[in-house]
């Protein structure tokens, strides 16, 4: 059995003078499948974006290429090599290992020659010790990779017995038995992405030299573990870890940026835990996005006065709050507090951003998460069938405020449970808490996606008599290995532990880890697709505790189409290139009802306008369909909305599925894989607005005769400290601005909650403004409050029942404000709905607002490009505008 000295060390932060790293990154390497291709390319790096920048493949995600180019990881292995210089100081250290920061994924590595070691998990780092007798001064490191495809079949096949399911979906074009491999899972395919399955190294690659007679000691994890109220006093625990035999250390810890240090004097052998006390006092509380500031302390840890290594973290108070509410009641809450501050969750689903990590920038990371933030999320899950993110992804959440809800990384699937697959996992979980549990953005862990609901439903058609040992083996992965080994290191009460999503929480716990409803509306968080129904009525949609994935596809925008195929024949709705990159099945169909149902479909003869119009109606429909799932969640938030007929309500989370792409194609995201925001995401940002407007019409699309019908106007306020504005709304036409009627009043909080502003019985205000029939009239409200302005429209009529009237919408100038920032006025002569704009491919940014309806003569709404625009003229910002009148037109 190979060697594997430290890989559970996480990095081996060393101080640099005791130890010389030596770089193994870099273009020399090579690779080669000993059949068709040989390449010289660049570490981080994989097969696929090695051969692209040798020009020996097209670009994976052009036209078919993601069939066609599977050869690559499903006919054979690989081997990676690069040459390598010692100098002869570095050959005489005492010690010397090789370090890989993540490495994809079953490998042997040899070192001229001599086996180094065995790699089996693309989730663990892993560092080898390296004989002296193995190196000398020139040297040669093989990497031979095993392709994944065929090493899950072979674990299949050794395994002896049937994990269900055995290959994805026939309409995702994937390959098969993920779940016997310790890879990215959606990398084998799933419902919204592509199957690469890529083979290389897409991390840091290193080796280190010691001198063994110094003592080295590694800093493994911080955890800021809990919060003695009664003291108010901060447990912080340290762990930290050495090679060296047992030795007296001389220990310093200081927290930055405040007067608190602890210095101690303690026996060290090998592995050494200390809880460190700091007063509340002195440090200043990390909140979510929202809800306050997040400083963040470096906290330094030295041995004799050589700094060892710190980490960054921020105080905060996690609790997941699940109580019964008493008497008369069904089910228990479910929802985040921190620092002792309910919070509504409002976030969305995170998916890995390409098929290729190392693609992935962190200027990319930067961006989708400052929309995450600019969008007034507070939440994000990084979902179970994805990757762990790199550290720079958790720092920036820290920064930013975007809590996360953090899966581990298995999903839609039953798993082996024999003890090398298990020893497996618990080595996984292990390093992967160590690595992340310094951030105060991870609130919670949870075991897996969506596996108890498989189990408990039966998904796979298990045979009756193994269900009990499906459920055996689901409580031996999840509790016996996952939980546990969680509470290993994460000890303490500031990060709360689910063993799945969906779950009944602790209900779940209480029927043994297997609720007979996993989906149970009453407990725990849900997840809920209803494509069957109208989506844009909110009343189709459950009234839960909280919803952690719901949602509706769109399609990307034409420019993103264009890196896809440049053949504008493969540019039609539902046809054979259309529906190979929409890997759900259906789900074009279902857009389509959805469209019909709601919105004027196109009259244009042009193929190509016509599908560019159907982007745009796409984008309408999953922008209204996620404003009609929030206003439901965020009316029904408050535990005073619980029905006591139903026991529903108290919904205090939303996170829809899901905020970014992985590819280009038809999926769920609210930003596209180039980053555009979908209309969406620009709905996203309004709805999570934290004080919010909503008008209701009960019931949905009433008719204007219903005596029974009632239109209410309510305002959510989600500022601690309370806020007051005036609410205005006015009825009217689409062929005048001058509104029909207006009507308003003041509103006031105190603190946090939902006020009931004005309700009015809809027939007598429909005859007051003399509307014959829904659709000739619609209103339209604003919120003022602390020189601030929103606005709510609510539709008493299905759009394409409205007759639109020709608004001469036009841009009345475009003035830049910097570098990255433009005003852009717009004029109408009559109510605009849907107004969308966009600029050309070669300029990324977002406009805010975008997808609006205008009701006033003049709209000035800024663009903020993510890069300085440095020649502004009309054509290197050449706004392009649309309203849902011009897809009436031919």
């Amino acid at each position: 059995m190979f060697q594997r000295l430290f890989y559970l060390l996480l990095v081996l932060f060393v101080s640099r003078s005791i130890s010389t790293r030596i770089p193994l990154v870099g273009d020399d390497w090579t690779i080669t499948n000993k059949i068709n291709h040989t390449a010289l390319g660049r570490i981080p790096g994989s097969i696929h974006t090695i051969l692209i920048a040798a020009n020996q493949i097209p670009d994976p995600y052009m036209g078919y290429n993601d069939v066609d180019l599977r050869y690559l990881v499903n006919t054979g292995d690989w081997t990676f090599t690069k040459n390598f210089t010692l100098t002869s100081d570095i050959l005489a250290s005492n010690q010397i290992a090789i370090h890989f920061d993540q490495i994809d994924t079953v490998s042997n590595i040899t070192i001229n020659g001599c086996p180094i070691g065995r790699t089996h998990s693309m989730f663990i780092a892993y560092t080898f010790n390296v004989t002296s007798g193995c190196l000398k001064t020139e040297n040669q490191i093989d990497i031979d990779f095993e392709s994944p495809v065929l090493y899950a079949k072979r674990q299949s096949i050794a395994y002896n017995d049937t994990v269900p399911p055995n290959c994805t979906p026939d309409v995702q074009h994937g390959e098969c038995l993920v779940q016997f491999i310790r890879k990215e899972p959606c990398s084998f395919s799933w419902d919204w992405g592509p199957a690469f399955a890529p083979i290389g190294i897409p991390g840091d690659l290193y080796l280190e030299a010691f001198n063994t007679t110094e003592i080295i000691i590694q800093l493994e994890s911080v955890n800021l573990a809990s919060f003695n109220a009664a003291n108010k006093t901060w447990q912080v625990d340290v762990m930290l870890s050495s090679n060296n035999d047992q030795f007296t250390s001389d220990l310093k810890f200081i927290l930055e940026n405040t007067t608190w240090s602890y210095e101690t004097s303690i026996a060290f052998n090998h592995n050494l835990s200390i809880s460190l006390t700091i007063s509340d006092s002195l440090v200043k509380r990390w909140w979510p996005n929202g809800y306050g500031s997040q400083p963040l302390y470096n906290l330094v840890v030295s041995n004799q006065g050589k700094v060892i290594d710190s980490r960054s973290i921020g105080f905060r108070t996690v609790q997941l709050i699940q109580h019964e509410y008493g008497t008369g009641i069904n089910g228990s809450s479910f929802y985040f507090s921190i620092n002792s501050q309910p919070i509504f969750v409002k976030g969305s689903n995170w998916i890995p951003s390409d098929a290729f990590q190392e693609r992935v920038s962190n200027d990319k990371l930067e961006r989708l998460l400052r929309s995450a933030q600019l969008a007034n999320m507070n939440m994000l899950r990084i979902w179970g069938g994805g990757i762990y993110e790199r550290n720079s992804f958790y720092e920036i959440t820290d920064r930013l405020g975007i809590m996360l809800w953090h899966d581990f990384m298995f999903a839609c699937s039953l798993y082996p449970v024999d003890k090398p697959f298990l020893n497996n996992v618990h080595d996984e979980i292990i390093y992967q808490v160590k690595r992340l549990q310094s951030h105060p953005s991870i609130v919670l862990w949870s075991g897996n996606n969506e596996n108890e609901a498989a189990v408990a439903e039966n998904w796979y058609q298990v045979p009756e008599e193994k269900m009990n040992k499906t459920k055996e083996d689901y409580v031996e992965l999840y509790v016996n290995t996952i939980m546990n080994a969680v509470k290993e290191v994460d000890k303490g009460t500031n990060r709360p532990f689910v063993t799945s999503s969906p779950s009944n929480g602790l209900e779940s716990i209480a029927e043994h880890y297997i609720a007979a409803d996993p989906q149970d509306p009453l407990y725990g968080d849900v997840h809920f697709y209803g494509y069957q129904n109208d989506s844009w009525n909110s009343t189709t949609y459950p009234i839960t505790r909280f919803l952690s994935e719901t949602g509706i596809q769109s399609l990307p925008s034409l420019d993103t189409w264009y890196e896809t195929t440049s053949n504008s024949s493969d540019l039609v709705f539902n046809n054979s290139f259309i529906l190979h990159r929409e890997h759900s099945g259906n789900q074009l169909t279902a857009m389509m009802y959805h469209i019909e149902s709601n919105l004027p479909l196109p009259v244009t003869n042009d193929s190509l306008l016509y599908f560019t119009q159907m982007i745009y109606l796409s984008q309408i429909n999953q922008a209204m369909t996620l404003k009609s799932i929030s206003d439901h969640c965020r009316i029904h938030s408050s535990v005073d909305m619980i029905d006591p007929k139903t026991s529903k309500g108290h919904t205090m989370g939303l996170m829809y599925w899901q905020i970014n792409d992985i590819w280009q194609a038809p999926t769920w995201a609210t930003i596209e894989y180039g980053l555009k925001w979908k209309m969406g995401h620009n709905y996203v940002r309004h709805m999570y607005a934290p004080v919010y407007p909503i008008a209701i019409l009960k019931p949905y699309l009433a008719n204007v005769t219903d005596e029974n019908a009632e239109i209410s106007f309510s305002i959510i306020n989600e500022l601690v400290n309370g806020t007051r504005g005036d609410l205005v709304c006015s009825i009217y036409s689409l062929d005048s601005l001058t509104p029909r009627l207006t009507f308003g009043g003041d509103v006031s909080f105190a603190t946090t909650g939902i006020q009931n502003a004005f309700t009015y019985p809809y027939a007598l205000l429909m005859k007051r403004v003399r509307c014959n029939d829904s659709s000739e009239c619609i209103v339209h409200c604003s919120f003022n409050y602390q020189q601030n302005q929103i606005g709510q429209t609510l539709f008493l009529s299905r759009p394409k029942n409205y007759k639109l009237s020709n608004p001469n919408l036009q841009i009345e100038s475009i003035k830049q404000l910097s570098s990255t920032d433009f005003a852009i006025t717009l004029t109408v002569e009559r109510p605009a709905l849907f107004v969308w704009l966009d600029v050309p491919v070669n300029v990324t940014g977002y406009f805010l607002p975008n997808g609006f309806n205008m009701f006033e003569p003049k709209m000035t709404v800024t663009f903020h490009s993510w890069e300085p625009v440095t020649h502004f003229d009309k054509a290197t910002l050449d706004v392009q505008h649309t309203s849902l009148y011009d897809v009436t037109l031919l």
